[in-house]
């Protein structure tokens, strides 16, 4: 079940700012510039996840998360490379992401440059206390496209980069 930024999320990006409903800058990122940004909510439950562009393998990206409809903020997810400090990191590249209720978020990440190219799967089931990150190496070489969640299994469909193998792969794992 994936959730969206719509009429019940609280708030919505302009530019590098999350704005609240009263037009009030709740959240500014800290990077020079944002090329998109993805919101989606659950109840009083944000995560936002800036993107801020790539260069040497990686991408400038930072996830936020707010449990009480955008009054507070705390910074969870950046590649440190581009300056950005967060506890944990999403991979090299990020990919789809989905929440699922007030406390889980699961987020698919890539690093093109390791290998033939890896995929990983980097979950917190407690509203970003802690994640733990799995490999998925049947995607090895390919692209995350899409992930969906249903109970505690995980599925990730990914575009095969590779000339070998199946055009389309798909990658179902057991979270806990």
């Amino acid at each position: 079940m994936d959730a969206a930024a719509g009429r019940g999320c609280p708030v919505h990006v302009t530019g590098k700012r999350l704005v609240n409903r009263r037009g009030q800058t709740v959240y500014r990122y800290p990077g020079r510039r944002v090329f998109a940004a993805q919101v989606k909510c659950s109840g009083r439950t944000v995560w936002v996840l800036f993107h801020g562009g790539v260069a040497s393998s990686q991408e400038a990206y930072l996830g936020v998360r707010s449990g009480n409809a955008g009054r507070t903020w705390k910074r969870l997810l950046a590649e440190p490379y581009f300056g950005i400090s967060a506890p944990f990191t999403i991979d090299s590249y990020s990919g789809p992401w989905t929440i699922v209720g007030e406390r889980r978020a699961y987020f698919v990440g890539w690093c093109p440059a390791c290998g033939h190219g890896t995929v990983s799967l980097t979950v917190t089931l407690d509203g970003g206390r802690h994640f733990r990150r799995y490999a998925l190496p049947k995607l090895t070489g390919s692209i995350a496209t899409s992930i969906h969640v249903v109970g505690d299994k995980v599925t990730i469909r990914a575009k095969n980069q590779l000339r070998t193998g199946p055009r389309i792969r798909t990658v179902t794992i057991r979270v806990r």
